[in-house]
């Protein structure tokens, strides 16, 4: 699936939920938010050496449909909503044919427009050096991601759920 598909399915999945399922989102998201902050703050002296030394290559040379998600979209629109539009625009202008600079980068260079604390997750825990301090943070924000995963899954399995006993009531009425 390209990256265009996993945006626009992001923005389905997210207008589909009721008001106390954004809620919960928005609660995971919020802790994915801040064990993002606290991996930019343990991993700062590799952050330095990202911006220094390597100055972004990561960002400048990519594979975009093997960095982003499903699960970084609803990540991303949940906490910035206002965003979409941008997000939209940059996509359709993207070309995924060869390996090219993140759409995401202002002017193809930088910075990224996306704020610290709301970047998709291969982006945030991926580090030039090798730093062990980073590795228990690291670890939370894929958890909190996983955690994200699987509670839109069940989401949308419990929806289904629903519509299927919605179905079979129907259905028994007519047997009767």
């Amino acid at each position: 699936m390209g990256t265009r598909y996993l945006f626009e399915k992001a923005i389905q999945i997210s207008q589909r939920l009721t008001p106390p399922e954004k809620q919960r989102v928005k609660n995971l998201c919020n802790k994915i938010q801040h064990s993002q902050q606290a991996l930019l703050d343990t991993a700062d002296n590799a952050m330095c050496y990202c911006i220094e030394t390597c100055r972004g290559l990561c960002c400048k040379s990519l594979d975009m449909d093997s960095i982003f998600s499903l699960w970084d979209f609803i990540f991303i629109l949940t906490l910035d909503p206002g965003r979409k539009e941008d997000i939209r625009n940059r996509l359709e202008a993207y070309s995924s044919l060869y390996p090219s600079p993140c759409p995401f980068l202002e002017d193809n260079v930088g910075p990224c427009i996306f704020r610290d604390t709301i970047k998709a997750q291969i982006c945030v825990i991926t580090f030039c050096a090798n730093d062990k301090k980073t590795q228990k943070c690291i670890h939370r924000v894929n958890t909190n991601f996983y955690k994200l995963c699987w509670l839109i899954q069940y989401l949308r399995l419990k929806r289904i759920a629903l519509k299927m006993g919605r179905i079979f009531s129907i259905a028994g009425s007519f047997g009767r």
